[in-house]
């Protein structure tokens, strides 16, 4: 039962992290406005387009996907900061804020499994 907790986290986390992450690669227009809210510049956008993708990726293998986790739940909170300090509103905080808090119980249950 706890590994088909564990897939169904994964297969979650993974297609949440890939399609943004491409989202980020195809410069999506209210992706490029939120980073120029966040004063980044377009490049670190796809830079964490890249971490993204390769996160996702990197869940699927077993020996990474405590540190795929861990790593993107990294990013989550680096994204909610930046939302913060953008002053927007919580909506737009909100995606993040969950896909931290699945990203940490998936690298606890991950760990746990292990």
């Amino acid at each position: 039962m706890n590994m088909l907790i564990l897939t169904i986290v994964k297969v979650v986390a993974c297609l949440a992290f890939i399609a943004d992450g491409g989202a980020k690669l195809m410069k999506s227009k209210p992706l490029v406005e939120q980073f120029h809210d966040f004063r980044l510049p377009l490049e670190i956008m796809y830079f964490i387009g890249i971490i993204e993708i390769l996160g996702g990726i990197a869940l699927w293998m077993e020996i990474l996907d405590v540190w795929a986790f861990s790593g993107l739940a990294c990013l989550m909170l680096g994204a909610m900061k930046s939302h913060i300090v953008a002053k927007h509103r919580f909506f737009h905080l909100l995606p993040a804020a969950v896909l931290f808090c699945l990203c940490v119980s998936g690298a606890l249950l991950a760990n746990w499994l292990k």
